[in-house]
């Protein structure tokens, strides 16, 4: 039974690295670019407005200014160009928020009008998949959407980092030889519960740890951590991730070995716990 849970993770673990490896050309946004009139106009205002800040133009070309999106993306205002632009709402900029009601405050106190996606003032689009949307326009007319972040997404995300904050935990403890924090992240029902995963008399990765302290003088010794994945089955969580493990020896050698790991992690009353997990060296 063990060897087929073990078959099922290490299969599961080949799907997901090949889903994420995307078809096709590979392309994501680098930036969206607005023809507008008066540059400095435009980028005060959404310096101002949306509290985007302004980063280097890069192009070095004066009329131009740019301003930072999350994730690396950037909004470029070009006004060196004259022709005419014809602009309706289906041409507009779509954001995310996921703090929405901070976001309807704003408008509302610098008095910039918005509205739901017909048209009626002061009214918000309630999409059909729980998103909360609204309109308003830029100086040059242009218009932006703020969405409202799905709660479930939300909820989600939020669980892949509360879990993932305790993989860095888990490091923390085995790095710190902290084995009364370290046996906290087990289920003690765990068939491989650490105090009784006994091999070569030594019950647990903390045991370990202090082991290779004691037989290489002057050594240092650290993790570091390349998260992969967590993908989130109801209260069951798994976790794809490198760790690297970095020492130096007595000789003043860095030495280093990566491992491909996995943990599981269940959700309890005493909160999230490892119920399972392998590794192998990459």
């Amino acid at each position: 039974m063990k060897k087929i849970s073990f078959l099922f993770i290490a299969v599961l673990y080949i799907g997901l690295l090949q889903a994420q490896d995307n078809s096709g050309l590979n392309l994501s946004i680098n930036h969206i670019a607005l023809s507008i009139k008066d540059v400095d106009r435009s980028a005060e205002f959404y310096k101002t407005v949306l509290l985007m800040p302004e980063i280097t133009n890069r192009t070095k070309i004066e009329g131009i200014r740019w301003v930072a999106l999350a994730d690396g993306r950037e909004l470029h205002l070009i006004s060196i160009l004259k022709e005419p632009v014809t602009i309706n709402k289906a041409v507009h900029l779509g954001l995310t928020t996921n703090d929405f009601n901070a976001v309807l405050n704003r408008l509302t106190d610098l008095n910039i009008p918005y509205s739901d996606w017909p048209g009626k003032p002061n009214t918000l689009t309630n999409r059909a998949d729980g998103i909360k949307q609204l309109y308003f326009q830029d100086p040059d007319g242009y218009w932006i959407e703020v969405n409202s972040v799905n709660d479930a997404v939300s909820s989600v995300e939020q669980i892949k980092n509360e879990v993932w904050q305790l993989e860095e935990n888990y490091w923390n403890y085995v790095k710190a030889n902290d084995l009364k924090s370290y046996l906290t992240l087990w289920d003690e029902n765990f068939i491989g519960y650490p105090s009784t995963n006994i091999i070569g008399n030594k019950a647990h990765i903390t045991d370990w740890i202090a082991d290779m302290y004691k037989n290489n003088t002057g050594m240092t010794f650290n993790y570091e951590l390349t998260r992969k994945a967590e993908n989130v089955f109801g209260d069951i969580v798994m976790v794809f991730y490198d760790a690297t493990q970095i020492w130096t020896n007595d000789k003043n050698e860095v030495k280093k070995n990566t491992y491909k790991l996995t943990h599981t992690w269940r959700k309890t009353n005493k909160g999230w716990l490892i119920i399972g997990g392998m590794g192998a060296n990459k």
